[in-house]
């Protein structure tokens, strides 16, 4: 007998109640569908209400239907890319330029002036405005607000544009339904040009005004459902030539301020948790797409022999990540796998 969508979606409501599970909730995958992107950084993001994705593609963006069967590719205007794109809400993305800033030769520092704009998507043709003049890799955080980084500046834009300036700091990761911020103190994967520090810099992980943890090394965050915090931790610096995360990575959990981190997964990166149960998703040293437990000694599988970038859909059942090309070209596909309980 098949499972209804609403039953998958009881169980996994069930396993994300107030207190830990005492059956570990494990998913199987069923089937998998995808397209190829047209760039070489597409970001998928999928929509909070739906299983529609958004992703930059040349020349504007392309909004990508459940299991595969149709694209809805749209340019811009002035032909320029949606880059980082995120969805806001059921009808609405935001989108933002390709870099932070540039540096001419003299040393001056220059933002772009793309800003930020908001896509509204409906029957007819999408919609554009523009949200704010500054702003890069945006991100939805807590009452509606978007986060996004400006030169060293770190910005929060509320839904009429109005932009407050949080502080200083980097590769920003906003709570989506709490206060807490998390952010680098140097840039992890792009120049340095305001800070003038040496080493590996430090995560900051703020749970709320006043509560401030640091965590060295660490490169990429995550939040749980439960307002805990994944942070990628970089051991050593890359080979020449070779991935940043090549120098070897693990994952740690942060479960409340103070706490020690618990190192979840070895050899891993890109942390994703789900949306509803105590399960987190994670690029492998494999190259593979993997699943788990959000502890370290639960159950792990791996779902995709070649893969990155992990996202989970708002409700649990699908998982999209970035296919490494095998045709020699840097253009990934993006793929789904549709997941249920085991």
């Amino acid at each position: 007998m098949k499972s209804s969508p609403l039953l998958l979606l009881a169980l996994l409501a069930l396993a994300g109640c107030s207190q830990r599970p005492l059956v570990e909730t494990q998913l199987k995958p069923i089937r998998t569908y995808g397209w190829k992107a047209t760039v070489v950084d597409p970001s998928p993001d999928w929509n909070p209400s739906s299983h529609l994705l958004v992703a930059r593609a040349l020349g504007g963006f392309v909004l990508l239907e459940e299991g595969g069967r149709g694209e809805r590719m749209y340019a811009t205007e002035d032909r320029r890319e949606s880059h980082h794109p995120r969805w806001l809400n059921r009808d609405q993305f935001v989108f933002g330029p390709a870099r932070n800033a540039t540096r001419t030769v003299e040393g001056t520092v220059i933002e772009p002036s793309d800003g930020l704009t908001v896509v509204t998507v409906g029957e007819g043709r999408p919609a554009r405005v523009r949200l704010s003049d500054r702003g890069f890799r945006p991100c939805p955080a807590d009452n509606g607000f978007v986060a996004a980084q400006a030169g060293n500046r770190i910005l929060m834009i509320d839904s009429r544009g109005t932009v407050s300036d949080f502080g200083e700091g980097f590769d920003i990761e906003p709570q989506a339904t709490g206060p807490g911020l998390c952010w680098r103190d140097t840039p992890a994967f792009d120049p340095d040009w305001w800070t003038g520090r040496s080493g590996p810099g430090t995560m900051q992980v703020r749970w709320r005004a006043g509560v401030v943890d640091q965590v060295p090394s660490g490169v990429q965050a995550a939040w749980t459902r439960r307002g805990e915090v994944v942070i990628t931790v970089k051991e050593a610096e890359p080979p020449a030539g070779k991935g940043w995360w090549t120098g070897g990575t693990h994952l740690v959990l942060l479960t409340a301020p103070g706490a020690q981190p618990l190192t979840l997964r070895s050899g891993a990166r890109d942390p994703a948790p789900h949306p509803l149960a105590d399960l987190l998703a994670w690029s492998g040293e494999d190259g593979g797409i993997w699943i788990g437990t959000l502890r370290p000694d639960g159950w792990q599988e791996r779902i995709a022999t070649n893969g990155s970038m992990p996202r989970w859909s708002h409700d649990g059942l699908r998982l999209s990540w970035l296919e490494t090309p095998e045709d020699g070209t840097q253009i990934p596909g993006i793929r789904v796998t549709v997941l249920a309980p085991r």
